[in-house]
């Protein structure tokens, strides 16, 4: 069966929004004429629906980049997700700014993390108070800190708490405290209008990875549990002892808690959802049309320090999911 991205272009980082029945995929795209590597500078989000999670209908592009230097949003667009609340559609997202240059020449040092709204899911307006949420640098690495001077803040992830009536957002950064090259955490902020977040210290942090990316979180019973990617080359040399003889891993991870205000830690010694051999990284587990629990992914490629082929750059499959008697994950079979 053949894989979606949309024509011409390369499709990596996504987010799907479930509404009546509908599946709706948002995703970062770049023109193929672009180097695997010097997508990151020209993406946008696209957009696709399916009933069935397989079969997509690309319907264009719906967020890019402001074109003045000096807005917040300037460089290219990076990973969010969408949620609904009333009647409207909000689209959080990355960016970065074109005046922000560090020392080696490298263009939007400090990512940040603003929202758009929609009422139909195509035409997006961006929210004039942008950014939203910024490292806090009570909790968080700011950019003058950092090993390669890079400020991390991306890849928001937003969910509801029924018993406290809150928004959380989940997102990528970088803990002030630890080892310079391995202080990768999940940040954590909350908020009870979606504007007005207020940053909280890290979910997680473990201070055995350069980075951890694109958290994505989902309840099975009673428990939240939270994926989010990691690269072989971000484990640190202690962990790295610590799991031997198993290799570092290319992939998606998983961590579990009790309450999204709660921290987020491994379930068991076995943390790997999909590893080197899958070629798969970022992910979101969705809800199937049968109501299971299914995984998708995009296939890796030479920027990621794989083989380029056929499938790198392309949306995956959904993959089902299973749950052992103590709530370990691990994938199954390809959806039917």
């Amino acid at each position: 069966m053949k894989l979606y991205a949309p024509e011409g272009k390369f499709l990596w980082d996504f987010w799907i929004y479930e509404e009546n029945g509908i599946y709706h995929l948002f995703h970062l795209e770049a023109p193929l004429n672009e180097d695997s590597h010097s997508r990151h500078r020209n993406s946008t989000v696209g957009y696709a629906v399916s009933r069935d999670l397989v079969n997509w209908e690309y319907k264009g592009t719906v967020l890019k980049a402001s074109e003045l230097e000096d807005d917040w949003d300037s460089v290219s667009i990076w990973t969010g997700c969408t949620i609904k609340k009333d009647d409207t559609y909000y689209m959080f997202y990355t960016s970065r700014c074109k005046r922000d240059i560090a020392d080696d020449g490298y263009v939007g040092h400090t990512q940040r993390i603003g929202v758009a709204t929609s009422k139909d899911l195509i035409n997006w307006e961006k929210y004039r108070g942008n950014p939203i949420i910024v490292a806090d640098d009570r909790y968080y690495e700011k950019q003058q800190d950092a090993y390669n001077k890079h400020e991390g803040c991306r890849d928001p992830f937003v969910v509801y708490d029924e018993d406290e009536k809150m928004y959380y957002a989940f997102f990528t950064a970088r803990d002030k405290n630890g080892h310079p090259k391995y202080r990768g955490c999940i940040g954590r902020a909350r908020s009870k209008d979606l504007i007005n977040w207020e940053v909280m210290p890290p979910a997680a942090s473990s201070h055995i990875f350069t980075d951890m990316e694109v958290p994505s979180l989902h309840k099975h019973n009673d428990k939240w549990y939270m994926i989010f990617a990691v690269k072989k080359e971000w484990y640190s040399p202690d962990y790295i002892k610590e799991i031997h003889p198993d290799e570092p891993q290319t992939g998606v991870l998983y961590y579990v808690s009790d309450s999204l205000s709660g921290e987020f830690r491994p379930l068991s010694e076995n943390i790997v959802l999909s590893g080197n051999e899958q070629e798969m990284y970022t992910g979101r587990i969705v809800k199937s049309p049968q109501g299971e629990d299914v995984f998708l992914s995009w296939y890796v490629g030479d920027d990621e320090g794989f083989k380029l082929n056929e499938k790198s750059y392309k949306l995956s499959l959904p993959i089902k999911i299973e749950y052992d008697e103590v709530g370990n994950m691990k994938l199954k079979s390809y959806l039917k």
